[in-house]
């Protein structure tokens, strides 16, 4: 009987740690544009126009700022272990230019290598005015608002029944 006790503890350990390990799989999420197999390889420069393209890959992931001549098609696979922070593992972009008679003037391919950090700036744009104090905001609206105005017994907000309609 003494053995049994211990063996059952070694069991339950085993059985819960079994649980808690199969809970931090590593969970692979893929995003962005997912072109069929060889659909990309049939593109060439100067031979399909922007509707070809369209049909034969889909819409691009975006179209260029100040230039709609140049289309993105962006993938990006995230890896990540239970709670932690998601890790880009890598990263597709492919740029379509096309010229001006709408045909395709060049592709261009990017990985994860090409990418570069961009810091944001951190200067703040200043408002106009003046800020107030707490004690400013709740003082400022004193005075400002009436009740209601009696009009012979009538309510002054909008009508809650159906009015006979």
């Amino acid at each position: 009987m003494r053995r049994t006790a211990p063996l059952a503890l070694v069991g339950v350990l085993a059985i819960s740690a079994a649980i808690t390990l199969g809970g931090c799989e590593n969970t692979v999420v893929l995003r962005g544009f997912a072109a069929t197999p060889g659909s990309v390889e049939k593109l060439e420069a100067g031979a399909q126009s922007r509707e070809d393209v369209v049909r034969l890959i889909g819409s691009p992931s975006a179209v260029a700022t100040f230039n709609p001549n140049i289309w993105y098609y962006i993938s990006q696979t995230q890896e990540y272990w239970a709670y932690t922070k998601p890790e880009i593992t890598s990263q597709k972009v492919m740029q379509v230019t096309f010229n001006e008679t709408g045909r395709i003037d060049a592709i261009k391919s990017f990985d994860l290598k090409d990418a570069q950090d961009i810091r944001m700036v951190s200067r703040i744009t200043p408002t106009s005015g003046k800020e107030l104090t707490i004690l400013e905001q709740v003082l400022g609206n004193v005075g400002r608002f009436s009740g209601p105005k009696s009009q012979g017994g009538s309510n002054p907000g909008a009508p809650t029944s159906g009015g006979g309609i």
